[in-house]
């Protein structure tokens, strides 16, 4: 993507990383220009999102200058610095975040995890099929020291899914409750806090299956009826409706359960 001012001088690296704070990693400046280099690295931001938003078929784009701030995002931009007649243009977009997300591993085991993600990925039209898009994520990945197995995908276009397997050869995506994708090794070396999952069920009780000579099952004292195991229904509750309640001050004032309980005491 061309602009009228000078790319290669506000972005001098081929691949530039640009944070909350607007500015690239090498600006040096006064205040002046200090706004002049916010302003200009807006527009582009501003831009590229539009693009990348259009490309994807997306609503709304999901990257902006005003999105990235007060943010911990990374994005990184792409640059031609021969293009434009020597101005340079921005030719590709990847932005990183992490996010606090609910996922499931293989085995159906609930996780939840400050995943670093890929939020947005984005090569210009006239510039894909030409390896650019692989310059870019590698760079991502060894500036970030991650694998890309362990990266959470946000909403990934058919394109993304077809570039992240010819590279990366992932493919086989574990299905999530939500818009992102995770692949089988995603959960290798990680450590589930068993309190978090809230999906979890109880584990098994056994049933009084009637045996007992206590308990006559309102007269199905035997272990089967009409000839088949017979078990007592047991009415459950799951999820936060089966914690454990305080009693109820009111209500042992309206069943006088207090009183009888002291008075049992005294006479006892």
């Amino acid at each position: 993507m061309e602009f009228k001012f000078n790319v290669n001088k506000l972005l001098p690296r081929k691949i530039n990383k640009v944070t909350h704070n607007l500015t690239p990693e090498d600006f040096k400046g006064d205040r002046r220009e200090l706004n002049e280099c916010q302003r200009l690295l807006s527009r582009i931001l501003d831009d590229m999102g539009e693009a990348s938003a259009r490309a994807q078929g997306l609503n709304k784009p999901i990257t902006s200058a005003l999105k990235l701030r007060d943010t911990d995002h990374t994005i990184y931009l792409l640059v031609d610095n021969e293009a434009n007649n020597g101005l340079g243009s921005v030719v590709g977009l990847l932005k990183t975040g992490s996010k606090n997300l609910f996922l499931f591993d293989e085995t159906g085991e609930h996780y939840q995890l400050q995943a670093r993600c890929i939020l947005d990925f984005y090569v210009h039209e006239s510039r894909q099929r030409m390896g650019l898009g692989n310059i870019l994520y590698q760079h991502m990945l060894s500036e970030e020291n991650i694998r890309p197995v362990k990266l959470a995908i946000d909403r990934p276009s058919e394109k993304f899914l077809a570039f992240l397997h010819k590279y990366y050869r992932l493919s086989k995506i574990i299905p999530q409750n939500n818009k992102f994708v995770v692949f089988e090794g995603f959960f290798d070396d990680e450590n589930r806090d068993v309190r978090s999952n809230r999906y979890s069920l109880p584990p098994r009780t056994s049933l009084d299956d009637g045996t007992s000579g206590n308990n006559n099952n309102n007269g199905r004292n035997g272990a089967s009826l009409n000839g088949v195991p017979y078990a007592a229904s047991v009415s459950r509750s799951f999820g936060r409706y089966a914690a454990a309640r305080p009693p109820c001050s009111m209500a042992n004032i309206i069943h006088n359960t207090a009183m009888l309980d002291q008075s049992a005491q005294r006479t006892g």
